[in-house]
C-alpha cells in the first residue's frame, strides 16, 4: 500500500471488516475496461471475474484473482477475435490475467498490484475507491490505468493506445474466519 488511509471515505472502517479468508463470487463480480481506438474513440468491453481469495488480517489485506481473457467481449466479434489472438492478450497460451497484491492497508486509497498478462508480471497502482462489509459480503471496488507496454503486444501505432483503463467491483463472501 502506498497511500494514505481515507477514514473518513465511505465504507471505510477497517473495523467493522471481519478477519478472516473470502471467496469471491464471480456472478456478482464484474471488470470493466475501455481504451483508445486510434487515438478517436473509447473502446469500451468486459471480461469475467472468475476466481479470487481474499485475506484480512489485522487490518490488512492480501488477495489474488483471475480474469477470463479469453472471454474478452467488447460486443464486436471480429475486435474480440484479434484481441485475442498472439498481437495483443494471446489467449490460447495464456486464458487468464492475474491480479494480486499483498500487505494493503484496509483504509488506503492505492494499493500496488501485481497484474500478469501473457505470463509478464507487471506492478501498477491500484485506485481504491470502496472497501466495505454490507450483509455479509466483502465489496471492492477499484481501478487501474495499465500501461500495456511490459506486455510484448502490438505498439500503441496498431490502434490501441498503450493505457487501457480497467474498473473492478469485486463481491466476496467469508470462506473461513481468522483464527482469535
Amino acid at each position: 500500500m502506498s497511500a494514505a488511509p481515507a477514514p473518513d471515505a465511505p465504507g471505510r472502517d477497517a473495523a467493522t471488516i471481519p478477519a478472516g479468508t473470502y471467496q469471491v463470487d464471480p456472478a456478482r463480480s464484474t471488470l470493466k475496461f475501455r481504451a483508445r481506438a486510434f487515438g478517436l474513440m473509447w473502446v469500451r468491453g468486459h471480461m469475467p471475474v472468475t476466481a479470487g481469495t481474499i485475506r484480512i488480517t489485522e487490518g490488512r489485506l492480501e488477495a489474488s484473482g483471475e480474469i477470463g481473457a479469453a472471454q474478452i467481449d467488447t460486443g464486436l466479434a471480429a475486435r474480440d477475435w484479434h484481441l485475442r489472438t498472439s498481437h495483443y492478450l494471446h489467449t490460447r497460451a495464456h486464458p487468464r490475467i492475474g491480479v494480486s497484491f499483498a500487505g494493503a492497508d484496509l483504509g488506503a486509497t492505492q494499493a500496488d498490484c501485481t497484474v500478469t498478462v501473457r505470463g509478464t508480471p507487471s506492478t501498477v497502482p491500484m485506485r481504491v475507491r470502496r472497501v466495505a462489509f454490507d450483509d455479509g459480503t466483502l465489496c471492492i471496488e477499484a481501478g487501474v490505468a495499465l500501461d500495456r507496454t511490459p506486455y510484448r503486444m502490438l505498439p500503441p501505432l496498431a490502434g490501441v493506445s498503450r493505457v487501457v483503463h480497467l474498473d473492478v467491483e469485486i463481491a466476496a463472501t467469508q470462506a473461513s474466519a481468522a483464527p482469535s
